[in-house]
């Protein structure tokens, strides 16, 4: 199924839903809060989420408690990730010459949130807290060693009472994607610049 089709798809079980209740878009979200509130409170809500439940999960009988799914797939999605995603995320913008592993492998979920979150991207955790669960290995040894102290670069994972900021992203803490892409890149190890020019991608942050 093309983007554009999905996108057909899942305004039509849209007005499927609302023909389905027979009230306004705006009384059937209010019934579907009445259980599920819990899923929209964050200080980032998903944008999907104005749109309606239907808009993702357009293959389910919500007049049914518990509710009926009428398709194949689970929660009533009106398709897998990250197809589904697809429909609304440009698809290229996942794509490089790296992919991030779980990105091929469509697991949008498993960082983000598809509802609401306390962290900036949808995420389920602070940026770094999420990437070293995974990358457990980094924290092993010290990582791109600094000069010749043997001490290893910030990870963003410090407790500190001013976090370390971020010299890239103004206004932000510095962590994992400060350096590197979360999703792709064209450049190796998924880092944001070219570090192949020697010093280069240190560089980029350390200019004197």
């Amino acid at each position: 199924m093309t983007p554009e089709s999905l996108r057909r798809a899942l305004a039509a079980g849209a007005l499927a839903f609302a023909a389905l209740w027979g009230a306004p878009l705006q009384a059937q979200e209010a019934a579907c809060l009445q259980c599920h509130e819990a899923l929209t409170k964050g200080k980032v809500v998903h944008a999907a989420v104005a749109g309606g439940c239907a808009t993702c999960h357009a293959a389910i009988d919500a007049a049914v408690v518990p509710h009926k799914l009428t398709g194949k797939i689970a929660k009533g999605l009106a398709a897998e990730p990250p197809a589904l995603c697809y429909a609304c995320h440009e698809e290229k913008g996942f794509q490089g010459k790296v992919t991030h592993g779980p990105v091929a492998a469509g697991m949008c979920t498993t960082c983000h949130n598809p509802h609401a979150s306390d962290q900036a991207g949808l995420l389920t955790k602070a940026p770094s807290l999420m990437c070293l669960d995974c990358h457990t290995e980094v924290k092993k040894r010290p990582h791109i060693l600094i000069a010749f102290s043997g001490n290893g670069h910030p990870l963003g994972d410090e407790k500190r009472p001013r976090p370390v900021a971020d010299p890239m992203r103004p206004g932000k803490g510095f962590s994992c994607v400060t350096c590197h892409e979360p999703h792709r890149s064209d450049f190796a190890r998924l880092t944001r610049f070219d570090g192949k020019a020697g010093m280069g991608l240190c560089q980029k942050c350390h200019q004197k």
